[in-house]
């Protein structure tokens, strides 16, 4: 496959309009984890600051964590992604309206395919990436897995951002979603979020 490890940032469009969600303090712990989880309760969220005069709800919001509208839950759920799950979420709004039809992607998927020699990063004293100026992800690390168990997954270095295969990107985006950019890894640079 040409494209077996062209891989693509999810991100927010770049639009005040679109507010970011932060998860409500009664929220599960599911943020960060990387464990299946069983019987999943529904997630809730609320808008964050700074909360938008008049908030647009669209398909893609960030927690930073991606919460989805059912136009993208339904790309995903047919595509049957594994290492995934779509979990039920409730938003509410500026003034306490609720929004349904929501999904939190948990990704269970955590590979460590960095190629550290050609990257353009700063790392901390634990291992993990504080500043990113550049990507480099090493194909000889991605080969061993399977493209179906790597389709969307995050590297436990830079837990900030997933990575999408481009498969999955092309398929959210035939359906023309509100609210969500991708940006190739080859491409990206930590400028690219504000344009």
């Amino acid at each position: 496959m040409a494209n077996e490890f062209e891989y693509y940032f999810i991100s927010r469009a770049n639009n005040p309009q679109h507010p970011l969600l932060i998860a409500d303090t009664d929220c599960p712990p599911y943020l960060r984890t990387q464990e299946y989880i069983e019987n999943p309760e529904t997630m809730a969220f609320c808008l964050g600051k700074p909360i938008p005069r008049k908030p647009k709800m669209v398909d893609y919001h960030s927690t930073p964590d991606s919460v989805i509208s059912k136009k993208i839950f339904d790309v995903l759920d047919n595509l049957n992604v594994k290492g995934i799950q779509l979990i039920p979420t409730i938003i509410t709004g500026k003034n306490d309206e609720i929004y349904e039809n929501y999904w939190y992607i948990h990704i269970i998927n955590h590979y460590s395919v960095i190629d550290k020699e050609n990257s353009e990063c700063e790392w901390n004293t634990l291992g993990k990436i504080r500043a990113l100026d550049k990507l480099v992800l090493d194909e000889e690390k991605l080969k061993p897995v399977p493209l179906d168990e790597r389709l969307i997954f995050r590297m436990p270095e830079y837990r900030v951002e997933p990575l999408f295969h481009k498969s999955v990107v092309d398929a959210i985006m035939a359906n023309n979603p509100e609210g969500v950019v991708f940006y190739n890894v080859k491409e990206w640079n930590q400028s690219q979020q504000f344009d």
